[in-house]
C-alpha cells in the first residue's frame, strides 16, 4: 500500500525519524531524509540503499529557516512531482522551571517544535491540495494534553502543535488531504541529551523509537486523527477531564 510513496521526514538523522525512514523503506516507500546533520543523513541513505535497494535522497534542512524549507520542498517536488506523506518529526525539549529557563531556550523550542512544523506544512500543503491527496503526520506528545513540573515551556509547544493540527484537519476535510497526530510519552532518543530525564515521573515508562516509528507507519495507512503511546497514556488524559481534582493532586505530587 505504501509502495513508491514519497515520504518527506524531518529530523530523520536520529531517533524516531531515523527508525521511521528505515521502516517506510522496508515497506516499499521512498523516504526523503531531511535534517541538519548531513553526515548522518548520508550514512542513513546508504544504509537504506544497501538494505532495500531504494534511493533515499537527503537534504540539509533547518526548519527555522523559511527560505531553506521552501527550497528543499521545491526541490523534492521537482524531483518526484509529489509528496505523498509529510512526517513533521523535528523537535527537542528543555525541562526546566519557569524561573530557570531562559527566553532564548523557550523561543528556540517554539521556533523548531511549532513554527518549524507550520513552515513545513505550509510549504507542502498547496501541492497536496492541488493533487487532492496527501497525508500529514505531526509528532506531538503526551505533553500536548498535560504538563508536569518543569515541562511548561516544552508542553506549550506541543499544545500548539495539537491546536494547529486539529484546526488544519477540519480545514482539509473533503479535500483528500488527511492528518494524524502521534502523541508518545518519553522516548529513548537523543532528545534526552538536552531534556532532563530526572524530571520525568518514575512511574512513566520509556518507549523505544521503533515503537513510535511503527505507529507512524500505521498512521500512514490507517490515517486516524489521533494516536497515543502507550495506550495507558489515555488514562491521565481522560482523568484530567473526568476527575480534575484527582488529576491535579496526582500531577502536583509527582516527583
Amino acid at each position: 500500500m505504501l509502495q513508491n510513496q514519497i515520504v518527506l521526514i524531518t529530523g530523520a538523522s536520529s531517533g524516531i525519524g531515523r527508525d521511521a525512514a528505515l521502516l517506510f523503506a522496508k515497506h516499499g516507500a521512498v523516504p526523503v531524509l531531511a535534517a541538519r546533520s548531513i553526515d548522518k543523513l548520508q550514512s542513513l541513505s546508504e544504509e537504506i540503499k544497501d538494505r532495500y535497494n531504494i534511493e533515499a535522497p537527503f537534504y540539509a534542512l533547518d526548519v527555522t529557516d523559511e527560505e531553506n524549507v521552501n527550497r528543499v520542498v521545491d526541490d523534492v517536488l521537482k524531483r518526484f512531482t509529489r509528496i505523498d506523506i509529510l512526517m513533521n518529526n523535528s523537535g527537542y525539549g528543555f525541562f526546566k522551571s519557569t524561573e530557570d529557563i531562559t527566553m532564548e531556550e523557550v523561543e528556540g523550542m517554539m521556533n523548531v517544535n511549532y513554527f518549524g512544523l507550520v513552515r513545513m506544512t505550509k510549504a507542502v500543503l498547496p501541492s497536496m491540495r492541488q493533487r487532492g491527496s496527501g497525508h500529514i503526520i505531526n509528532l506531538a506528545s503526551l505533553a500536548s494534553f498535560m504538563a508536569g513540573k518543569k515541562h511548561g515551556a516544552y508542553a506549550a509547544t506541543k499544545h500548539a502543535v495539537m491546536g494547529f493540527s486539529d484546526a488544519l484537519r477540519y480545514e482539509m476535510r473533503g479535500t483528500g488531504v488527511t492528518l494524524s497526530t502521534i502523541n508518545p510519552g518519553p522516548v529513548e532518543t537523543p532528545f534526552f541529551d538536552k531534556a532532563d530525564r530526572k524530571s520525568v515521573p518514575s512511574i512513566v515508562g520509556f518507549l523505544k523509537p521503533e515503537e513510535v516509528a511503527e505507529t507512524a507507519l500505521k498512521a500512514a495507512v490507517q490515517k486516524k486523527p489521533l494516536y497515543v503511546l502507550p495506550k495507558s497514556g489515555y488514562i491521565p488524559v481522560k482523568l484530567r477531564h473526568l476527575l480534575p481534582r484527582l488529576y491535579d493532586w496526582a500531577m502536583s505530587s509527582a516527583k
